[in-house]
């Protein structure tokens, strides 16, 4: 049955190694952004798409009754843009959680981890309805390894938002059943925030919950669990606030963490202090290599000592192809952006250009706080920020045809590689999304193409290209280019073999066929 987007979720519910410093670049740096970037500049704006989950199997379930209606389906859609080969389905559902525990006014922090796998069909049937009895549902949620406590808490904290709509469920829910104007009676006098509402009004008597007022008392099922102890949880939740936000978030959390046995997941994701981002790293027409990209600051109060985006400034420091020099490249302040429970950030731009002669291998990070006379100097672990120049993504004519032939569109690759790294294998890894019969998930899968040269150079590189059709309708996709000859990352694992990753397709100019 359709009730909320997140309280449906919850009812659908049933922890890699020890944390290590950050470095960057990491295989984490995409979907740590979708959890950190919610408003603002450059935002991902996940929480706009709240819901909740732990293997993505309820991509495989939207034809059962308990999920009905169009909230699953509009979610789902939303999520399908941030789906990637670094942005698990299953992830990106258990993030919900979080996103709409935050975005709502929960104040008490959950932690993220990711590493859930994948499921690639739908789990076993059998989530909870208004009209289950009391044992079956005391058992399922034994099965899941839940108490009784922790059901009438889960329910309590999963209906804190929203209601149930009249389209999926007019039996409960009295009013207009067009699928796109229904009525949504609501479990609480304060449906869109994150508060022991639903509690207090139960305790007091006056609550409106379809679930428990219901004159069919078959349906009332919220009453059934709740009043199961006599009452003794939900009056601990509708005592204090405080308790109520504490409770929540402890079930939520156990909830989100319980995978399969096989399944380890990550330490917990924090916000990333410093982080930076390269946008573009080519050989232009004027035989210069094209240096661009940005820097990402925490500025949330009490980091270091505050930092505030009015009295910083950053500049970069780069060392040449040898690993030599001291370069200084100045920024600009870009934005702020905000993120969940309070986090903020700043956003540093460069561009610059960079003699060939001399390429670039690695840059710091220096913090200046001018009223303070105060710089900090980051140099990545110790590693300083690895650039490879021995392999360029040429963007500049790099992109997908705007013309369609027969269902598809050529998309082109063009990479500059240095003479001396030339004979090693390079290689394209296109992902593939394939439309799956009743699943709004599509299907992903990575392709492999080789690189062939095309007889062209400049100074010390040589060009190739790779050429593959794209599916129109599913042209927007990410690539890695891979080459055997670039230079490793300082990381032992977890590191990216190569630092052309994670790259997005982008059409071509409209001048261009």
């Amino acid at each position: 049955m359709k009730i909320t987007i997140f309280a449906s979720i919850i009812a659908a519910l049933t922890p890699f190694a020890t944390a290590k410093k950050y470095v960057w670049p990491s295989l984490y740096d995409e979907i740590e952004e979708i959890l950190s970037l919610q408003g603002g500049y450059l935002s991902r704006r996940f929480a706009d798409g709240r819901t909740g989950g732990i293997d993505g199997s309820i991509w495989f379930e939207l034809n059962r009754v308990e999920n009905g209606g169009l909230a699953f389906n509009n979610t789902f859609n939303f999520f399908n843009f941030l789906y990637s080969t670094r942005a698990s389905a299953a992830d990106l559902l258990a993030m919900s959680v979080i996103a709409s525990h935050s975005s709502c006014g929960g104040t008490t922090k959950i932690s993220f981890c990711y590493g859930r796998v994948e499921a690639e069909e739908a789990g076993p049937a059998g989530v909870p309805e208004t009209h289950t009895p009391l044992e079956t549902m005391l058992a399922r949620f034994a099965t899941a390894g839940y108490s009784q406590e922790d059901m009438i808490t889960m329910v309590a904290c999963g209906h804190t938002l929203g209601g149930v709509h009249s389209v999926n469920n007019p039996q409960i829910s009295i009013g207009d059943t067009n699928v796109y104007n229904d009525t949504v009676t609501h479990f609480d006098g304060s449906p869109n925030q994150y508060d022991n509402t639903v509690a207090v009004e139960y305790v007091r008597g006056t609550t409106t919950n379809p679930l428990v007022v219901h004159t069919n008392s078959t349906i009332t099922s919220d009453k059934r669990i709740i009043r199961s102890d006599k009452n003794k949880t939900i009056s601990a939740l509708a005592r204090k606030p405080s308790v109520f936000e504490t409770k929540c978030a402890n079930i939520f959390s156990r909830m989100i963490d319980t995978v399969a046995r096989s399944v380890k997941l990550s330490p917990p994701i924090e916000a990333i202090d410093i982080k930076p981002k390269i946008t573009k790293l080519y050989l232009d027409e004027e035989g210069s290599l094209v240096f661009s990209g940005r820097v990402r600051v925490r500025t949330t109060q009490g980091v270091k000592k505050g930092r505030d985006p009015s009295d910083l400034s950053v500049h970069l420091t780069f060392a040449n192809r040898k690993g030599k020099g001291s370069t200084v490249i100045k920024t600009e302040h870009a934005g702020n952006s905000t993120g969940l429970y309070g986090e903020t950030f700043a956003w540093y731009e460069f561009s610059t250009t960079i003699k060939l002669s001399s390429g670039i291998s690695k840059f710091n990070i220096h913090l200046t706080v001018p009223s303070k006379k105060e710089t900090t100097k980051y140099t990545n672990g110790g590693h300083g920020y690895l650039v490879d120049d021995s392999v360029l993504y040429q963007e500049d004519v790099s992109c997908v045809s705007r013309t369609t032939m027969n269902g598809t569109r050529r998309f082109t690759i063009r990479v500059a590689v240095q003479k001396e790294q030339s004979s090693s294998p390079l290689t394209l890894e296109i992902v593939r999304f394939e439309k799956r019969q009743g699943v709004i998930v599509r299907k992903m899968g990575i392709e492999t193409v080789n690189f062939e040269p095309i007889g062209e150079s400049s100074g010390i590189w040589v060009f190739f290209e790779a050429t593959v059709q794209l599916a129109t309708s599913a042209w927007s996709t990410t690539f890695d280019i891979v080459s055997e000859g670039m230079r490793k990352h300082p990381g032992k694992s977890g590191y990216p073999e190569a630092n052309i990753e994670f790259l997005r397709t982008q059409t071509c100019p409209r001048v261009s066929s």
